[in-house]
């Protein structure tokens, strides 16, 4: 099964996954991401912050990005 990386990035900041996580496709990936960039949207709007600008970039082993989404687009998503 391939790992897939789930990072986070904020302008010029990248906040990457260290570890990954065994997944058996891009979909499954994504979907990974949206949960968590669901928890993470609701933590920063109870805080106050910005929700704007933060992109999730999924990347497969070689680190080559194969999926990316804004992280309000959680927003728009059933």
């Amino acid at each position: 099964m391939p790992r897939f990386f789930i990072n986070i990035r904020d302008g010029d900041c990248l906040i990457e996954d260290e570890e990954g996580s065994l997944l058996p496709n891009v979909e499954a990936a994504c979907r990974e991401a949206l949960l968590a960039a669901r928890d993470i949207l609701s933590s920063k709007l109870r805080a106050g912050e910005e929700v704007n600008g933060q992109v999730f970039e999924i990347t497969d082993e070689d680190r080559v990005v194969r999926a990316s989404f804004p992280l309000r687009d959680v927003l728009k998503r059933k």
